[in-house]
């Protein structure tokens, strides 16, 4: 099996696996302000190559993961924004060993599309941009960076930062984007899930649910948001390492 995982940055000071996984339409580059601010191995997965299903892609991720396989399984914390989340989500609930590794999501709903409480993106607004998608590309991924920074007080800044990360105009984005009708998430214990003040996209929060005190649907890039999930990253970050070193000194 191809692995989709790719190691783009090593930050010394800890052998820990970081996972991430970017939002419809981005690349890795997007998580680019943090890979020097976490020690430790730094993947991406690219998953606009996987010409297959939602559920296929993310039992891929599953089971190629770094630091897994062959009887090892090395602390790992997973990141995922917005769809990424729901891919990291997917796979993380088919790791063999999950308690060496943590689940963490950024702005993704339980489910994409809009549930009985209102929130997420009506179906008939998704089905309008597919075909926008499908019809004037370019104008439609301009118009989505704008949605993904709608909301904050810093959306200029943003949007220039989610552009210089965003994919070109390529087929695999429509497929890519089918995916976002995926059915709910499972929560899991071992996870959080970060959300935005203002999210325009408004998902549909899973627990445990935290909010940031960022805004928008890009909110983990804008000054205050950037510093909260950093610090929980680090606090997590210690966590695993200290539950490893413990099941070491008991075996």
């Amino acid at each position: 099996m191809t692995s989709p995982w790719q190691k783009i940055r090593t930050t010394p000071g800890s052998d820990l696996n970081w996972l991430w996984l970017p939002g419809w339409s981005f690349s890795a580059d997007v998580f680019e302000t943090f890979y020097d601010e976490l020690p430790g191995h730094h993947w991406a997965a690219d998953y606009l190559n996987c010409a297959v299903s939602f559920e296929t892609a993310a039992a891929s991720l599953a089971a190629t993961a770094p630091g897994t396989g062959d009887g090892v399984n090395l602390p790992a914390i997973w990141i995922g924004w917005s769809l990424g989340g729901a891919l990291a989500a997917k796979a993380f609930s088919a790791t063999p060993a999950p308690r060496n590794h943590f689940l963490v999501t950024l702005a993704t709903g339980q489910r994409f599309l809009s549930d009985k409480t209102g929130n997420g993106m009506p179906t008939e607004d998704f089905e309008a941009f597919s075909q926008s998608l499908t019809s004037n590309a370019e104008t439609t991924l301009k118009r989505f960076t704008g949605l993904c920074a709608q909301g904050s007080s810093e959306a200029r800044s943003l949007m220039k930062q989610l552009k210089s990360s965003q994919h070109p105009v390529r087929s695999e984005l429509n497929h890519t984007l089918e995916w976002l009708r995926y059915e709910d998430l499972l929560p899991s214990l071992r996870s959080l899930h970060l959300y935005g003040h203002a999210d325009a996209l408004k998902p549909s929060h899973m627990p445990p649910a935290e909010l940031s005190p960022g805004e928008s649907h890009t909110f983990f890039l804008t000054t205050e948001g950037k510093h909260h999930l950093l610090e929980r990253l680090h606090q997590l970050a210690e966590q695993l390492q200290h539950e490893s070193a413990k099941r070491e000194e008991m075996q």
